[in-house]
């Protein structure tokens, strides 16, 4: 039986609602393990499953979903539209018929994790955050590991996210990163912070689940990675805590330097952020911010330019679901989870 880390005992799915918030970095820590296999964010959860589309697939569906897997996994996410050419592959290993989606996202990650001698499947979708309860339920071996960031840091760094493509990552087609261009406004970065707090806040006693401040993560490195190892009951291996510093939105990538990068701790306050970006943000998320010990800037009045923001939220948030509709398994349950 292949363990599985849907980041656990024998299954680990490390996950994160709102994205930039450290859970490639943590990836690549779980990666570094002899024992684990990190996956690229597959999106299964709330884009190619979702709590409305657990219907039995006939043949044909059953060899395009995991088709469609196997694509994301070698080509990418923004190129899983050529799955076609892992249909002889796909239909190899289902040889029993297999209806349920959820199964053959199980057999998946079973056969990629034993084709790289790992024991352990860490999935690392930062939306699988909002599927907790159906990934808990289904896989009962398996782990979480839910990493919580600043929200500035999380504004700023979604913010800058459209730049990646040239900061190193080449791969981003040139509309993936307009879209992320025009999906940035600070209302709607705050409303999907604060609801993935609230998600992370309903799992706090759950023995399944880890919640890591990736703050404390860069501060203490080594006993933090211990203490993630001892949840998921492997052993600390050195090797984990040498991972390249990339990734970032606001500086070139640097595959060369091995190590936990501290500098990325509150890089908010040294720019990037407008005044009335911060306010905006740490009011909408308040509640959510002093639940996780996050401590606010004081302002006597609130910046004039938060009524721009109000104003243009609407055309904004009507342009960003336009340009992210393909993307989006069902409208309402993700607009619910998301959002609200």
């Amino acid at each position: 039986e292949i363990a599985s880390c849907l980041v656990g005992s024998e299954m680990c799915i490390r996950d994160r609602g709102s994205s930039r918030s450290g859970t490639t970095m943590m990836g690549r820590i779980l990666g570094n393990h002899s024992d684990v296999f990190t996956f690229k964010e597959l999106h299964f959860f709330g884009t190619i499953w979702t709590n409305n589309s657990d219907k039995k697939l006939n043949r044909t569906e059953q060899v395009h979903l995991l088709s469609r897997l196997f694509c994301i996994q070698e080509r990418g996410i923004f190129n899983q539209n050529n799955f076609i050419e892992f249909k002889g592959k796909s239909e190899k290993i289902l040889a029993e018929d297999i209806s349920s989606p959820l199964k053959i996202y199980e057999l998946f990650l079973e056969t990629i994790s034993k084709e790289n001698g790992s024991s352990i499947s860490c999935e690392q979708t930062p939306k699988n955050l909002y599927y907790l309860e159906e990934i808990l339920d289904f896989f009962p071996d398996a782990k979480v590991i839910n990493l919580v960031r600043d929200q500035r840091d999380v504004l700023l760094s979604q913010k800058n996210k459209w730049k990646r493509r040239f900061l190193g990552a080449k791969s981003i087609p040139m509309i993936e990163a307009i879209r992320s261009f025009v999906n940035y406004h600070p209302i709607l970065t705050a409303k999907v912070w604060n609801s993935s707090l609230y998600q992370t806040s309903k799992f706090r006693s759950n023995s399944r689940v880890k919640i890591v401040k990736f703050e404390d993560l860069l501060v203490d490195s080594r006993i933090q990675v211990h203490e993630i190892c001892k949840f998921l009951e492997i052993d600390f291996q050195e090797n984990m805590l040498k991972v390249p510093v990339i990734g970032s939105s606001t500086e070139n990538d640097s595959k060369s330097e091995l190590v936990i990068d501290s500098s990325k701790i509150s890089k908010w306050k040294k720019g990037g952020l407008t005044s009335s970006e911060i306010y905006l943000s740490q009011n909408l998320s308040s509640n959510m911010m002093d639940e996780f010990g996050y401590e606010k800037e004081t302002f006597t009045f609130p910046p004039i330019m938060v009524v721009l923001h109000f104003i243009s939220f609407p055309f904004k948030l009507g342009l960003a679901f336009v340009l992210n509709y393909h993307r989006i398994g069902n409208v309402v349950e993700v607009i619910k989870k998301r959002v609200f």
